[in-house]
């Protein structure tokens, strides 16, 4: 994780934003959805039992795909 990455300055730029989750759950099973914001998304990761092996967020902003994964999803769950 970033040292200055704040999950409340992210929310607050990015949490209107378009952003599909990536669920690797035992190794073989992969699921992918997209969720209208990032609050939808992370509501829904919230939910998960059990948790996923590895998460990636992919939140679409100014034409691109920005990628959170790891200890940052991780805050991005506790501090919303």
């Amino acid at each position: 994780m970033s040292e200055n990455f704040s999950a409340r300055e992210t929310f607050a730029i990015y949490g209107e934003s378009e952003t599909t989750v990536t669920v690797l759950r035992d190794g073989f099973s992969v699921e992918e959805k997209t969720f209208a914001t990032m609050r939808d998304a992370v509501d829904y990761l919230r939910r998960l039992d059990p948790v996923p092996l590895r998460i990636v967020l992919r939140i679409r902003a100014h034409g691109r795909d920005i990628p959170f994964e790891g200890e940052n999803v991780t805050k991005l769950m506790q501090d919303l």
